[in-house]
């Protein structure tokens, strides 16, 4: 039910908005015939920019990732002699470097690889980590590239840490073939020195596809195409290239055409060319990565009337589009959650509840294999608060249990179903990670109280759970009736201990 009505709000606001945007784009259609001049050098150098930019950002994030963990690793070179003697110390330090690789590269598009390779000197040949991602897109750690049984100028070895050693400074790669990884690829590479004494390298390897997909990708009038050259001048991407290859003799004109792109970049402009015959025109822009991004079009389609005006006026409009349709998103969804959210706690309300448990005994009537537990939880004493302290306490110790149970099971599966009752459903999850969880439940009740402990009242709450089985529970209460029962005993339990 929650889908159902926020697929038809969403719906219905997406209809309000398609229809006025819909006679916008009529209209741009009618008018078209009006516009008729385009200065095609500005809409080459338009699109040259904004592929550009798109490209870099992509770049600049690979970039703030190495950043990021080279920060972090010299934030740790207090005392590097120390640092590299305990080998207690040692291991947590790259443990921790371990942990920040890993959750940094996950969220770095295009990164294959990444690594924190500490030189031979420091602690032998084979020191450092390196994560490598796998068939199913995860990243595993690999044991180091032993970098003494390699010279340094085997670019497809060591390339990665020589390089940027060399130049004593971060360096972007030019695209390469990694025989470590078997596969092609672009490096950025930070050194890492610390008073002129070599500590090692960090660095990410990216696969060169993010650059052909994002060059590839690029259509300018109806035949037009961009290309990539790397900062040497050889060609790293060209709609005439073989798969991600390119042949001898036409790699062999790739002087001529480096030299236009190198001349469009230096005067900013739009520079004629001729290529197989094909009189042509090129605009080149520089990737802050050193390689050049080229777009060109054929000299007889740029005579050839325009319809670039119209494609942009539909673009703007989609655009505009996506935008409304992204805030009608955004609120429907708001709006939902308002519904379906208990004012007081943030978590679900007892409707969220009720549909919750109406799936499950459609489910359970329908035989179908599920797999759920039930836990029910309730705050001890919540009566006496009230009385003695007031509402506003008791509100309180609802609002700081209902924290703890969203931290621990978290706000999808929690709900309160009652003034001081909660209940949890959750499904498909482990025993034993249930068992954790009601440890984690019970700690974090102690971490509460033992941070309030200036407060007038402390923070009880009893908790039962129940397992689903198909062989003896007929219906969904059959379940609750266990979970409640099991949290009343626990009450019982509590209480007692606190006579005691």
């Amino acid at each position: 039910m929650m889908k159902v009505l926020q697929n038809k709000l969403l719906v219905l606001v997406i209809c309000s908005i398609l229809f006025p945007a819909l006679v916008v784009m009529e209209i741009s259609f009618s008018n078209y015939g009006r516009i008729i001049e385009n200065n095609s050098g500005q809409i080459m150098q338009l699109m040259c920019s904004e592929k550009r930019q798109v490209i870099d950002e992509k770049l600049l994030n690979i970039e703030q990732s190495v950043h990021t963990i080279y920060h972090f690793a010299t934030e740790q070179y207090s005392d590097t002699d120390n640092l590299w003697q305990d080998e207690e110390q040692f291991l947590e330090h790259i443990s921790r470097m371990r942990e920040l690789m890993e959750t940094t590269v996950k969220y770095t598009e295009g990164a294959v690889s990444v690594y924190y390779r500490l030189d031979s000197a420091i602690k032998g040949p084979k020191q450092g980590v390196w994560l490598i991602q796998d068939e199913n897109s995860d990243y595993i750690e690999r044991e180091v590239t032993d970098i003494s049984m390699y010279n340094k100028d085997d670019i497809e070895h060591v390339g990665w840490y020589y390089i940027p050693i060399t130049n004593g400074k971060e360096t972007w790669l030019n695209p390469y073939y990694n025989k470590n990884m078997d596969q092609e690829i672009i490096s950025y590479v930070i050194p890492i020195i610390v008073d002129e004494k070599t500590i090692g390298v960090v660095g990410m390897d990216i696969a060169t596809n993010l650059l052909y997909e994002n060059t590839k990708n690029v259509t300018v009038y109806d035949r037009g195409y961009a290309f990539l050259m790397d900062n040497e001048g050889e060609f790293v991407y060209h709609p005439e290239m073989n798969g991600n290859t390119i042949s001898k003799e036409f790699n062999m004109q790739h002087t001529y055409l480096y030299e236009k792109s190198l001349l469009s970049v230096e005067n900013q402009s739009v520079e004629p060319y001729r290529w197989n015959d094909i009189d042509k025109k090129l605009t080149a822009q520089k990737l802050r990565n050193g390689m050049i991004f080229s777009v060109c079009v054929t000299e007889q389609e740029i005579k050839q009337p325009q319809q670039k005006t119209l494609v942009d006026s539909v673009l703007v409009i989609l655009f505009i589009m996506l935008g409304f349709v992204a805030v009608t998103v955004f609120l429907t969804k708001a709006i939902v959650r308002l519904i379906y959210t208990d004012v007081m706690t943030q978590v679900g309300n007892k409707t969220a509840y009720n549909e919750c448990v109406d799936l499950l005994c459609k489910r359970i009537r329908d035989k179908e294999p599920i797999n759920f537990l039930i836990v029910v939880v309730d705050i001890n004493d919540l009566k006496i608060v009230n009385d003695t302290y007031g509402h506003e306490y008791g509100d309180k110790l609802i609002q700081s249990g209902a924290a703890i149970l969203k931290k621990v099971w978290g706000s999808d599966s929690t709900y309160r179903i009652g003034g001081d009752e909660f209940a949890i459903v959750c499904s498909d999850m482990e025993m034993e990670c249930a068992k954790k969880r009601l440890s984690l439940f019970e700690e974090a009740i102690e971490d509460y109280n033992r941070q309030n402990n200036c407060e007038k009242i402390y923070l009880q709450m009893a908790i039962g759970m129940a397992v689903y089985s198909s062989e003896t529970d007929k219906e969904y209460m059959d379940v609750f009736r266990r979970a409640d029962s099991a949290m009343y005993e626990n009450k019982k339990q509590k209480k007692m201990n606190v006579s005691i």
